[in-house]
């Protein structure tokens, strides 16, 4: 996934650096707002796995308090471990759809300047 955004954070990026039509930017803002809204429910999903994840990794730290074993001690380290990179990956598609929420008003800009001039 990590890889596929920023490829496609790529493609935007020349896309905005071109000269577009009014009919060509509609058509590639329709075309991005579908893939933000992908992106969105991306990071919603790992959101909730990484919510999870921390749930789990506090109760398996409380269970190693209370019961010692290396059982308990093995999960909650790998526990943890898995926590760190949800975390790492969370954040980068945080990033990246903020990001593109910049973009999206680039691909505005236009319109939206024009707006305030009719109806200020």
């Amino acid at each position: 996934m990590r890889r596929r955004i920023e490829n496609y954070m790529k493609y935007v990026e020349t896309m905005l650096e071109k000269e577009m039509t009014d009919e060509e930017r509609e058509t590639f803002l329709e075309h991005f707002l579908v893939q933000l809204q992908f992106y969105q429910h991306e990071r919603l999903i790992h959101l909730l796995v990484t919510l999870t994840f921390a749930l789990i990794g506090i109760i398996s730290l409380l269970l190693n308090y209370f019961i010692i074993s290396i059982v308990v001690a093995v999960f909650s380290t790998g526990t943890l471990i898995f926590l760190l990179f949800y975390i790492r990956h969370y954040f980068f598609l945080e990033r990246s759809v903020q990001k593109m929420y910049t973009y999206y008003d680039r691909l505005n800009e236009p319109k939206i300047f024009t707006d305030h001039i009719i109806n200020p």
